[in-house]
Formats: structure tokens, C-alpha cells, sequence
């Protein structure tokens, strides 16, 4: 056991070097303690190795600074991240983290991986727990934990507020969120298999997942939704294809997606492969950003548990099962076949505020499970994007257990039919 204050770590310490004294005492692996309460400045990221159990005591807080480099990293990452490789066995106990204004560096063509935005990252983990965590202050773009290319993940007792979403999970297997309390303009929690090219290192399945006993708190304003679930399809590469920012191809045993301007809405020609092998690079006046050793064509969420949670917050949406067709991303490309999400199931929410549209799903589902909810004036809603006019919407097979929803606050388009079983 190491104590990092006994490296330099000290509230008294200027941020680089209580920076450099974390970094050091976190090389050595094992278990690290910081015992000393007090506001400690850093002002570069952490980089965490295997094996490796961060101990911080009460009263400590983590203020971020302005990296003396010009360019700010993220506050804490896995060392494998950047190098695609997996680090096992993290644990992250009692952060207390204030954003203190800072967010990670450029996100677009400059970055160090496309999609890496946030003050807690962990890309390529295996067996994580983050525990007793707090993160005030998140801006417009910095998530305050995003997870990819994950197994078997642990979150919990976690108490986040600010502009962004709070936890921000991509492509992985295995992971329970618990005991959060939020307070988001973006989303509380998102299960994003697809999503913009900007916000999402990997696209790829999410499966095998629970929440429970979160708190979406009341605010004055927001954006987004409870949950957010997303999936997405696209095609193998093919000489002439029209693509768009955030469009993603299969080609030379990789998956590759675009990064180019979003709000301009532009379609570019794509005459020439991508076929780097890292990092982003230039073809055709495009560029194409490497996402995953794969030629794997979908992603969506399946066997995914959302219980005992309430529900604090006025929203249009509470939770969502979204396609994106739109300028910053096509969750669809034309003429692809997008594989139902499927074993979704909602239990024991408490609907404690106006929400229009308790679940909503414009993307193709098969299997919904619906327990003990009293929807008061919700609805239950399932249509279609007009845009996306070539999906593909199997029949919708809702199971129902104890549950007061009147029959007129269920909407179901034609295109996108519905089973409900009582």
C-alpha cells in the first residue's frame, strides 16, 4: 500500500506538480491512498495501469487546471486506451472531482482518438469499479465518465452534475450502474453502440447491463432524455459511395467511420478505401477515423435492465430507443438492415414529475418487458423516422407485469407494430 501524499501529493502543491507526484505513486501499481483532506490542483491527465486500486480519503477534492502543455488531456485515463490495449483490475474509490471550467482537448480531426471526451475515461478496461464518485462543473462537450470496449464494469454510488451526460457507456459486455444521483442537462446515462463520430470512440454491441436505484434530479431546464439507447447499420465499403459525417463502413477487416464537418449536412464521394491502420486519415478530401478491428455491420443494446429508479425531472422523453438520421449522424445507412434491440426491461420507475413520453422507440425492437410502473400521464410510443424510409420494424413484443397505463396513451405508427401482453 502507497500513500501518493507521501510522494508530494499535497494540497499545498502547485498542479503540475501534484500531477506528477499522482502519476508517479500510480506507476507503482497496487493499492494507492491519499489521506490528507484538503483541495488538491492538477492540471494533467492520470494515466492508470493494471492492478491498480485508487484509494481517496473524505474530504479530498480534485480541482482541475489549465495543462501546462497548452493542450488539456483527460483527468484520469487507463494507459491502454491510446494504444488499444486492454488494462485489467482498476478500481477508482471516493474521486471527488470539480471540472473547474477545464474540458479535454479538440474531440474532431485533431484528436488523439476520435470520440474521446471525457474527464473519466477508461477505453479498453476489463473488470473496473468506480465507486463513491463525484463530478461537478461538466461543460458543453466533456462527458464525466465514458466507458468503451469494455467487460464487466462497475459503477456505483456516483453523484454527477453539469452540462454533459454523466456516464456515457460504448461497445462492451457486462456492466451495473447504481446508486446514482444526476443532475444533467444532457443525458444521465447513455448506451450509445452508435452515436456521433464525435462522441463515440467504438460503435458495437452493448449487452448484459443493469440500472438501478438512480435519481434523475429535478432542474429547471434540459436536453436529452433519462436513458438514451442507441443503435446503428451500416454497409461494406464501396467505390462511389455517398458518405456523410459520422457514416461508417466495413473494409480490409476494419470498421471506419467519417469525420468531417456536421452542420453543413454535406455528402462526399468516397472513391478510395480507407486502409490505415490507426488514427485518422485522408482519402478523397475525407476523413476516415479506424474504430475497431472488425468487419462486424450493426450495433445495438440487448438485455439491458432499467429498475428502481425515479424519475425527479420535467422531460419530453424519459427514456429512449433512438435512430439517428440526421447531419451529425446516420445510425442507418440507406439500405442496410438494423437488428432489433431487444430484452429491454423497465421496473419499478417512479414517474415523479411531467414526462410526456415515458419510453419511446423509433428503432427497430423486439422484446420489452414492463414491471410494476404506474406511467401516470405518460405514454408508450413506437414510430418511425420518415427520413430512414427503408427500416425494417418487426413487431414490438411487450410483456407486462403490474402495470396502469391507460390504452389511449399508447401510440403505435403502423410501420412499427406492437404486441403488448398483460
Amino acid at each position: 500500500m502507497i500513500n501518493a501524499n507521501e510522494y508530494g501529493f499535497l494540497p499545498k502543491n502547485t498542479p503540475i506538480e501534484n500531477s506528477e507526484a499522482l502519476q508517479k505513486a500510480v506507476d507503482n501499481g497496487g493499492i494507492i491512498q491519499v489521506t490528507v483532506p484538503g483541495i488538491y490542483e492538477i492540471s494533467e491527465q492520470i494515466e492508470i495501469g493494471d492492478n491498480t486500486k485508487l484509494l481517496f480519503g473524505e474530504g479530498v477534492i480534485l480541482r482541475r487546471k489549465a495543462s501546462v502543455t497548452g493542450v488539456n488531456g483527460n483527468a484520469f485515463i487507463n494507459k491502454g486506451a491510446l494504444k488499444g490495449e486492454y488494462n485489467r483490475n482498476i478500481e477508482i474509490i471516493g474521486l471527488h472531482l470539480e471540472c473547474n471550467g477545464i474540458e479535454s482537448h479538440d474531440f474532431g480531426v485533431n484528436s488523439r482518438i476520435a470520440g474521446l471526451r471525457a474527464q473519466v475515461a477508461m477505453i479498453y478496461v476489463e473488470n473496473l469499479k468506480i465507486e463513491k464518485f463525484e463530478c461537478h462543473g461538466l461543460l458543453e462537450k466533456d462527458y464525466a465518465i465514458q466507458i468503451s470496449a469494455f467487460k464487466n464494469i462497475t459503477l456505483n454510488d456516483l453523484y454527477i452534475t453539469g452540462n454533459k451526460d454523466g456516464v456515457h457507456l460504448g461497445w462492451g459486455n457486462g456492466f451495473v450502474i447504481n446508486n446514482g444521483k444526476f443532475r444533467t442537462f444532457d443525458d444521465p446515462i447513455a448506451l450509445n453502440a452508435f452515436d456521433y463520430a464525435t462522441s463515440n470512440t467504438h460503435v458495437g454491441w452493448i449487452e448484459n447491463g443493469i440500472i438501478e436505484n438512480c435519481i434523475d434530479l429535478d432542474d429547471n431546464s434540459t436536453t436529452g432524455f433519462f436513458c438514451r439507447i442507441l443503435g446503428g447499420a451500416w454497409c461494406s465499403w464501396h467505390k462511389g459511395m455517398q458518405v456523410q459525417h459520422s457514416d461508417t463502413v466495413a473494409v480490409n477487416g476494419k470498421t471506419y467511420r467519417v469525420l468531417m464537418n456536421p452542420k453543413d449536412g454535406q455528402l462526399y464521394t468516397s472513391l478510395t478505401p480507407p486502409c490505415h491502420e490507426r488514427g485518422i486519415a485522408e482519402y478523397d478530401s475525407i476523413n476516415w477515423a479506424v474504430v475497431r478491428n472488425t468487419e462486424e455491420l450493426d450495433c445495438a443494446c440487448r438485455n439491458i435492465t432499467i429498475r428502481n429508479c425515479r424519475l425527479q425531472k420535467k422531460r419530453d422523453i424519459g427514456i429512449a430507443i433512438s435512430l439517428n438520421y440526421d447531419t451529425y449522424a446516420r445510425s442507418y445507412y440507406p439500405g442496410c438492415e438494423c437488428i432489433p434491440q431487444s430484452g429491454i426491461t423497465l421496473e419499478n420507475l417512479s414517474v415523479e414529475n411531467d414526462i410526456d413520453i415515458l419510453l419511446h422507440s423509433n428503432y427497430p425492437t423486439e422484446k420489452i418487458t414492463l414491471k410494476n410502473i404506474d406511467f401516470k400521464k405518460s405514454k408508450l410510443c413506437f414510430d418511425t423516422v420518415p427520413k430512414a424510409d427503408g427500416v425494417i420494424y418487426p413487431e414490438v413484443e411487450i410483456n407486462t407485469q403490474n402495470i396502469v397505463l391507460d390504452e389511449k396513451n399508447i401510440y403505435a405508427d403502423p410501420k412499427h407494430p406492437i404486441k403488448i401482453y398483460y
